[in-house]
């Protein structure tokens, strides 16, 4: 095992961060992953790569080199990541956007602005498949639906691999007055459970959500990426046209015929500036995003479903405000002030957008954000959804090395009604354990009646085994975000949780943690209880080959105002229930071919108990095939009446080349009585353009055999992409 010895890494804040000289070049490089081209001389290698799991702040077991080199209108960056066993590296995916991290991967991190806190990342792995994300403060917000135009070639060798990035300028907000940017380069080795960074990151960076992969997103640690200069600046024009043609039919609703119809629609991306890009859309078309995940839903409040269209998602962490999600295991947040699905999606179907406009970027310190849509009247059976104006105005200044205060607005009006939300917002953070965070903002809205309010602060302390936090939360009856989502209304909640990992590092356990986790509700215009849940993980474990498990004891409490119905036919009267349940949860590493996840629990529920499961099985049987099996079950006995739900769900991916796939999902809800399928074809035949051929097809099934056609589609989508 050979290791490479490096000067030790230097405290947070303190010192000079690593860097890298960039090497302006006049000719392009010929991305196949091999760095044989000549440019390759012109730069310095950049080595040194520092260990952040599995012994921290030790030098990389295996060597790691990287160079970058541009043009006027391209940054490339080569990596070698040599390897003493190659035939042990994991590659299995080769799927735009797939999950790179349980494979041999490398990740770029740039931050174009130099302000610490926002950034680019590009991941690839041996078979060059493409992961993108947008982040947002430091990992506050991770927009890894973003697709940037760029390219990835790697290559085998007999000591490793080889990785060539090619990420033009376009794709790229930047300031253009800086010659020097953030940079961090972060590597796993799966076969050895090891993950390894350029710039050293410690065990105590991370992020509530997931230790794991987040720790590359603190962008405030990043090196130094020097001699960014000469930099050509183009017209920053992208058009994209579109045209769309599909058919449609629902036997099962008692329309008869077929639907046809042919649309064109247009996308046009200007950088008015290089630190600011206006996206125009018209007639927009979503034809081509997955269709949800169906969930069930046995509680009194919303469910929650993340955007997924393209138009709203470049710089979507912009417009980011209110209180911080730092539960992983809750997927739904309690308040976002704007969400992007209320527009142009009513209860699941699409209106139609006749146009939309969005500002956004950073310039001299702020972060704009500004975006105008106009949806179509629209009418669905008897309803009808009169043409809305959508209008969103989001800026936040920069403060010091991590801080920051900022202000939104939005505004909804159709016509008859309309819903105006005003707030600001600040994060303080003195240093790189220690973040506090609050927000305060009113609205205007004709409906709401009742205090019209809503505000919250918090702090979060990370630590290298104790991460604690606490948040305080009131929206008052009245509030009401026309362009947000409220998981419940008129309510004050109390947070506070603490995670203590002690690392062991014997008898094959790496990691030991425990969790305490207290959710209280009340009522804010009258005080009274409304729930509480006291969470405590008595025993989990973290394996040194990173499988991990959990044990659980929750007790609840909850008051019912009004009856509950839980299940059609099935009605909980109001009063105050506590019960109890038992949680156990683990996963298996996820770098292995065949790998485990879920959740059981069982227990008291309401008048009676529940057993709950949700179990996924992936199958990663090579780079071109994938399978998914996910189990949603529950058992609810109650004397108001008993009932089992499942959903069940199978992904199956093939992929034929990193731009070429063909993925199929469908879904079984058993309480719904619905069967859906959704068979998607992709292939990007030039970065950024692409063809989409989906089939989409539902059933009513009282049973999965005994299922009839409620409704299929058939859709072509076309793009093209032309810069300038």
């Amino acid at each position: 095992m050979a290791v490479f010895l490096v000067p030790p890494p230097l405290a947070w804040g303190q010192g000079t961060p690593p860097s890298v000289q960039a090497a302006r070049v006049d000719q392009p490089v010929i991305v196949d992953g091999r760095l044989d081209d000549v440019a390759w001389n012109a730069a310095e290698p950049a080595t040194g790569f520092i260990q952040r799991e599995p012994d921290e702040m030790q030098p990389a077991t295996e060597k790691t080199e990287f160079r970058v080199v541009y043009t006027a209108s391209v940054l490339y960056v080569g990596v070698k990541s040599y390897d003493s066993n190659p035939a042990a590296i994991v590659a299995k995916e080769m799927e735009r956007d797939a999950l790179l991290y349980p494979d041999d991967s490398v990740m770029v991190i740039l931050d174009t602005f130099g302000d610490h806190r926002n950034g680019y990342a590009f991941e690839t792995n041996p078979n060059g498949a493409r992961f993108d994300a947008l982040i947002t403060d430091e990992g506050r917000d991770i927009n890894s639906e973003w697709d940037g135009v760029w390219r990835a070639a790697c290559r085998r060798t007999p000591d490793g691999w080889v990785a060539e990035f090619a990420i033009p300028f376009s794709t790229l907000r930047y300031d253009p007055e800086l010659d020097t940017w953030g940079i961090n380069v972060r590597r796993r080795i799966p076969h050895k459970n090891e993950e390894v960074n350029w710039s050293p990151l410690g065990r105590d960076v991370g992020d509530f959500r997931d230790l794991r992969r987040y720790a590359v997103y603190r962008i405030s640690l990043a090196g130094e990426l020097r001699g960014m200069t000469q930099i050509r600046r183009s017209r920053q024009i992208d058009v994209k046209p579109f045209v769309v043609a599909r058919a449609s039919e629902s036997p099962g609703t008692g329309e008869t015929g077929t639907e046809d119809d042919t649309e064109v629609g247009l996308d046009v991306k200007w950088g008015v500036t290089r630190n600011l890009a206006l996206d125009f859309t018209y007639n927009t078309d979503f034809a081509e995003v997955e269709v949800d995940q169906l969930q069930i839903n046995l509680t009194r409040f919303s469910l929650f479903f993340p955007e997924k269209r393209e138009f709203f998602l470049e710089n979507a962490g912009i417009f980011e405000f209110g209180p911080p999600e730092r539960n992983s295991f809750r997927p739904v947040p309690i308040l976002k002030t704007f969400f992007s699905r209320r527009i142009g999606l009513d209860r699941g179907r699409e209106v139609p957008i006749d146009y939309g406009l969005r500002l956004t970027g950073r310039a001299g310190g702020w972060n704009i954000g500004v975006l105008d849509v106009i949806t179509e009247e629209t009418r669905f059976g008897d309803s009808l959804i009169p043409e809305t104006n959508f209008g969103v105005v989001r800026l936040k200044r920069n403060l010091g090395q991590r801080s920051g205060v900022g202000f939104i607005y939005t505004d909804r009006d159709d016509g008859e009604s309309s819903s105006r939300v005003f707030g600001v917002d600040f994060d303080y953070k003195p240093s790189r354990a220690l973040a506090f965070n609050g927000f305060w903002s009113g609205n205007e809205d004709d409906r709401a009646e009742g205090e019209d309010w809503a505000a919250g602060y918090g702090f979060a302390f990370r630590g290298r085994d104790l991460t604690a936090s606490f948040d305080h939360l009131r929206v008052n009856e009245g509030y009401q975000p026309g362009i947000g989502f409220l998981l419940r209304q008129n309510f004050e909640r109390i947070n506070p949780r603490a995670t203590y990992r002690p690392r062991l590092e014997r008898w094959g356990i790496r990691t030991l943690f425990f969790d305490v986790d207290f959710d209280y509700f009340s009522r804010a215009s009258t005080g009274e209880l409304e729930s509480r849940k006291f969470s405590l993980a008595f025993f989990g474990l973290f394996t040194v080959h990173e499988d991990g498990f959990g044990l659980y004891r929750d007790w609840e409490t909850e008051r019912l105002f009004t009856p509950f119905e839980i299940h059609p036919g099935v009605v909980i009267p109001p009063g105050v229930y506590d019960f109890e349940s038992w949680r156990i949860g683990g996963r298996t590493n996820e770098s292995r071919p065949l790998t485990l996840a879920g959740r059981i629990s069982s227990g008291d529920f309401f008048t009676g108990s529940r057993d709950w499961a949700n179990l996924i099985m992936r199958l990663r049987a090579s780079r071109f095939f994938r399978a998914e099996l996910s189990v949603d079950y529950n058992d609810v006995a109650l004397p108001e009446g008993g009932f089992v739900t499942t959903i069940l769900g199978t992904r199956l991916g093939l992929s034929f080349s990193p731009d070429l796939r063909l993925n199929a999902f469908l879904q079984y809800d058993d309480s719904a009585e619905l069967v859906g399928a959704n068979i998607r074809f992709n292939w990007i035949y030039r970065p950024g353009a692409d063809l989409f051929i989906v089939y989409n097809e539902n059933w009513n099934a009282p049973t999965f055999s005994a299922r009839e056609t409620r409704d299929r589609q058939l859709i072509i989508k076309f793009t093209y992409l032309y810069q300038g």
